[in-house]
């Protein structure tokens, strides 16, 4: 008898280490800003699948801390907002979010193209874009005549408000028509 509860518990042992044991996926935790800085903070796998976010908030803002994830928002009234690495970024027009989804990116060798945006009377901003292809949005307002880019072996794609799509490749000085706000911008090598 107590041969057979000795064999009995062997076979559990044997039957739980060979277990798979549980996947384990990493998250990345989002903040979202309404209006007089109230916020609400969730935590968003990484594994690209899609989260419902039950807070009414209106949201204003988007933020995340991490370089090496992008994560796509859904709004309640159809807007996409999309965060790429370590930024914050705005929500237009402001309102609930509904969805998201979260995915690590990776950015060969840690390669960013800085690319200079010029509007009227020489009113300029720049901002870095990683080399990787994803998306990455663009919060300042400011109307936009011309985009100046220097980086060899890199393609970059504009998207401005009233629908204009510009792409500079290596070291180019572009117009963009009609001048407007740009909203997003894709760089990748070529």
């Amino acid at each position: 008898m107590h041969f057979l509860t000795g064999l009995s518990l062997l076979a559990a042992l044997v039957e739980t280490s060979s277990a798979s044991p549980m996947k384990r996926t990493s998250t990345v935790d989002i903040t979202f800003i309404g209006a007089a800085n109230a916020q609400f903070s969730q935590s968003f796998p990484t594994d690209g699948s899609s989260v419902h976010i039950s807070n009414p908030l209106s949201i204003s803002h988007i933020a995340s801390g991490n370089g090496n994830v992008q994560c796509t928002f859904n709004g309640i009234d159809h807007s996409v907002t999309t965060v790429t690495g370590a930024q914050t970024v705005d929500v237009g027009p402001p309102q609930t979010q509904t969805s998201g989804s979260c995915h690590k990116i990776t950015n060969p060798g840690g390669q960013h193209v800085t690319v200079t945006f010029i509007g009227a009377a020489d009113a300029e901003f720049t901002q870095s874009f990683p080399v990787n292809g994803g998306s990455v949005q663009i919060s300042n307002v400011l109307s936009i005549s011309h985009i100046e880019m220097n980086a060899a072996g890199v393609t970059c794609t504009f998207n401005g408000i009233d629908h204009s799509v510009t792409t500079l490749t290596g070291s180019q000085f572009v117009d963009v028509g009609p001048p407007q706000t740009q909203v997003s911008g894709i760089c990748k090598s070529v």
